[in-house]
C-alpha cells in the first residue's frame, strides 16, 4: 500500500507567475527596498524583520492593494489542472505562504481556486500603513516569518509522504524536511549548494509528471 502523498506548495512565484509582494513594493513602497531584501537574501537581515521593514512602508488602501493585484498577478496556467487532478486522486495540497493571508485570497479568488488551505502571514491595516503578523511561530526556527519547515515535519511524523515544491529564499526550510522537494530558481540554486537533492521543474505539468515517473501517483 502506498504512502499518503500530501502536497506542500510555495505560493509566490510558485502557484503564481508574479510575486505579490513584490508587485506591492514596487508600486507602493519604499524605493529602496530591494536593498532590503538583498539582506535578507544574504542572511544579513531575518525574514521576519525584512517584511516588517518593507511592508511598513506601504501606504497602500486595501482596495489599491486589491486593484493592482487582480490587475498584476496570474496564476499558473498548469496549477488548476494540477490541484484538480491532486483532488481527484485524494491527495490533499496546502499553500505554505511566507507571504500573506490577503494576497493569496485576492489572487486565488479571481483565478475560481479559493477557497484552498493555506498557512500564511496575516497582513494588518495600520493607522494608513500595513503592520505583518506571524501567527506561526517557531520553535526550531527564528530567522523565517513563517518556517515551513514546522508542518513539513508535523505531516511527516503522521506518516504523509510529504512533497515540496518551491522557488525561494523562504522555501529553504521546507526543501530541507521535505521527503521529496521540486524547485526552481533561487531555490534550485540555493539547494544545489547546499547539498539538498531536488527536482528541477518549470511547470506543475513536470511535477505531476515527476510523480508518476517514481510510482507515487
Amino acid at each position: 500500500m502506498k504512502p499518503q502523498l500530501l502536497i506542500a506548495c510555495d505560493f509566490d512565484g510558485t502557484v503564481t507567475r508574479q510575486d505579490t509582494l513584490v508587485e506591492i513594493l514596487d508600486r507602493y513602497g519604499d524605493v529602496c527596498w530591494r536593498e532590503v531584501q538583498e539582506k535578507v537574501v544574504s542572511g544579513e537581515l531575518s525574514i521576519r524583520d525584512g517584511l516588517q521593514s518593507e511592508m511598513g512602508s506601504v501606504r497602500a488602501t486595501p482596495e489599491e492593494m486589491k486593484s493592482l493585484l487582480t490587475e498584476k498577478v496570474e496564476v499558473d496556467p498548469t496549477f488548476p489542472g494540477f490541484l484538480r487532478s491532486m483532488r481527484q486522486r485524494g491527495i490533499p495540497l496546502v499553500c505554505l505562504s511566507g507571504g500573506f493571508d490577503l494576497c493569496l485570497e485576492i489572487v486565488l479568488s479571481k483565478a475560481g481556486l479559493w477557497p484552498l488551505p493555506y498557512l500564511a502571514n496575516r497582513l494588518i491595516r495600520n493607522n494608513g500603513s500595513w503592520r505583518v503578523e506571524f501567527p506561526y511561530p517557531s520553535l526550531n526556527c527564528q530567522a523565517c516569518g513563517h518556517c515551513k519547515g514546522d508542518p513539513i515535519r508535523g505531516w511527516n511524523e503522521q506518516g504523509y509522504l510529504t512533497v515540496f515544491v518551491g522557488n525561494g529564499v523562504t522555501d529553504r526550510c521546507g526543501a530541507r524536511h521535505a521527503k521529496l522537494t521540486f524547485a526552481k530558481d533561487e531555490l534550485h540554486t540555493w539547494a544545489q549548494a547546499q547539498g539538498i537533492a531536488s527536482v528541477r521543474y518549470e511547470t506543475f505539468d513536470d511535477v505531476e509528471e515527476g510523480l508518476i515517473r517514481r510510482g507515487w501517483l
